[in-house]
């Protein structure tokens, strides 16, 4: 399998050339399925089309961001927002999940999809499901009015302080919050996608919990996924999504392998299907050919499902088109 952008895509008034051409290309290396993002397909009817007629079945990647209709995003005021980016080199502001308009638009909008696309489509596909960075909602949480109510409900202010965000009982509560919040929109999706025979597929941050990750500005990170509501081994064991993707785009090969194993004991034994995401180019950096091999051999060693290839231009040079294929030999 592998993620698509779609972004090969020159002639977008006709795209069904360009479309059909990159999709005998994947079918002739071996790919089998591919995970499309809606946010740039341009047409999904003829994408469809194209990997139907070279027998490729198609998930619809969506994200909340590209998902909600009119989103409301966390609100900080703008001296919080200038902090942000002299303490973490980056300002992140992505729809709030505590907001109930978001949850709600989400979930409306991925019913029309569904029924839409039903027998076209194999798969809902959910990306960033979650909030955008551990590290910025941690340090500053949203203030929107949906958040300030909340914590009104719960602290009896709308605002906290820096004494706050170390006190481990608050620190829990905004957690719960965050983490019932996106469950809540896991869940109804995964109704939705059963109601209209797709499965529910989705793409796991890579820290769960307590792995290796990133803290140097600008701050992108892989998690801790439970800081950022999105508690996917939950999600697991309790039956809310069928097949967990993890973003295990590691460029070290000691720290591939060590998230890689942690996946496996994590979800070993729970109810959902586990394929490892592989990096070709990625926002940690580009693995060359012979690593993507090692990783593809490390992943068949291990009796896994299979893996899941992201490469930020789409289209696989010939050195890893070659890679690709001879693992399906």
């Amino acid at each position: 399998m592998c993620w698509d952008h779609a972004r090969y895509v020159k002639n977008t008034s006709r795209p069904y050339d360009e479309m059909a051409r990159e999709m005998a290309r994947k079918k002739a290396i071996g790919i089998e399925t591919v995970i499309v993002y809606m946010a740039e397909v341009i047409n999904l009817d003829v994408y469809c089309k194209a990997a139907a007629e070279n027998g490729i079945a198609v998930q619809a990647w969506i994200t909340p961001k590209i998902w909600i209709s009119n989103p409301v995003t966390r609100f900080l005021p703008e001296a919080k927002w200038l902090e942000m980016e002299k303490r973490h080199g980056i300002r992140l502001s992505s729809p709030c999940p505590n907001h109930p308009h978001n949850r709600q638009s989400m979930i409306a909008n991925t019913m029309k999809l569904a029924e839409e696309y039903a027998g076209r489509v194999e798969a809902i596909h959910l990306d960033a499901i979650r909030t955008e960075n551990a590290l910025l909602t941690r340090d500053f949480p949203c203030e929107c009015e949906a958040c300030r109510a909340l914590r009104k409900r719960f602290l009896g202010y709308e605002i906290l302080s820096e004494d706050d965000l170390k006190n481990p009982g608050i620190i829990y509560k905004e957690l719960d919050l965050k983490n019932s919040s996106i469950s809540e929109i896991v869940q109804a999706v995964k109704a939705i996608a059963d109601k209209n025979n797709l499965r529910l597929t989705m793409a796991g941050r890579a820290n769960y919990l307590n792995q290796p990750d990133i803290e140097k500005a600008p701050v992108w990170g892989l998690g801790p996924a439970v800081m950022e509501g999105q508690d996917w081994v939950k999600w697991s064991d309790n039956g809310w999504v069928d097949e967990i993707y993890t973003m295990n785009y590691h460029t070290d090969k000691t720290l591939f392998t060590r998230v890689l194993n942690e996946h496996i004991r994590l979800l070993r034994g729970s109810g959902a299907g586990f394929y490892s995401g592989i990096g070709v180019e990625s926002s940690m950096g580009k693995n060359q050919p012979e690593q993507v091999a090692e990783y593809i051999q490390k992943v068949k060693a291990l009796g896994l499902n299979g893996c899941v290839f992201f490469n930020k231009t789409d289209v696989f040079e010939p050195e890893y088109e070659a890679v690709i294929k001879a693992s399906r030999e």
